[in-house]
């Protein structure tokens, strides 16, 4: 059963204006510390920074997922309580989630990147996860017909900002099913529920880990130049 066809467009619509509201606030007041932690991360190369920012994040979000588990399957707590805290977790998840992408993208040397870019990459690693790049780059392409790239192959801000319009129609479909379809098994007895809760978020976020680094290796576009360096300062190729 779909988490938001059970709720009904009214709830889905508001669902989806949290989430986005979420993935806005990322990408644009987040960066700066993004790049703080991404810089204060253990390890002398980019694998051992990637492996401790996984292992923190897993960890918070785990013992978060497996609290709201526990909170959720608690006798004294309704179901309209329930939805109402689960839709609270849902917003608060995706914002850990855009923090995450974008303390990936900070470690893979990406520098001062527009807002609109860092919240195409939210969207994407989100939506898509495994398949971003290429999902973005077909984003890119729809929202690029009729406009001429710049001379030295930049792509157009409008282009992005259209992109992210496009991505964000597919935001409740698919991460948002996704995410409520894990809140669900919350609404099962207690110790079961948290569990669940726990072990969801934290394989969630293994994956979604995995997901930007292989994102951010290749980056298909830039808003601001097509190329990047990271942090041993080795030229990446888009």
């Amino acid at each position: 059963m779909r988490l938001f066809t059970r709720l009904g467009p009214t709830a889905t619509a508001r669902i989806t204006r949290t989430m986005l509201s979420a993935i806005d606030e990322v990408s644009a007041n987040r960066w700066e510390a993004a790049k703080a932690r991404a810089a204060a991360l253990p390890g002398d190369l980019r694998p051992d920074k990637i492996k401790a920012l996984t292992a923190a994040f897993s960890r918070e979000l785990g013992a978060a997922g497996a609290a709201a588990g526990a909170a959720a399957a608690a006798p004294a707590v309704g179901t309209t309580a329930t939805l109402v805290a689960t839709l609270a977790e849902l917003a608060w998840f995706t914002g850990r989630a855009g923090d995450l992408v974008l303390t990936m993208a900070a470690l893979h040397g990406r520098s001062d990147p527009t807002v609109d870019e860092r919240r195409a990459w939210v969207l994407a690693v989100l939506i898509y996860g495994s398949s971003a790049r290429d999902e973005l780059s077909r984003a890119l392409n729809s929202a690029s017909t009729g406009v001429t790239v710049a001379a030295d192959d930049r792509i157009p801000v409008a282009t992005i900002q259209a992109t992210n319009r496009l991505m964000s129609r597919a935001l409740a479909r698919r991460y948002g099913t996704r995410r409520g379809l894990a809140a669900l098994g919350r609404l099962i007895p207690i110790g079961i529920g948290a569990a669940i809760g726990g072990t969801t978020n934290y394989l969630t976020i293994r994956h979604l880990a995995d997901h930007a680094d292989r994102f951010f290796t290749r980056l298909p576009y830039s808003a601001i130049d097509t190329r990047s360096t990271d942090i041993t300062d080795h030229q990446l190729s888009s």
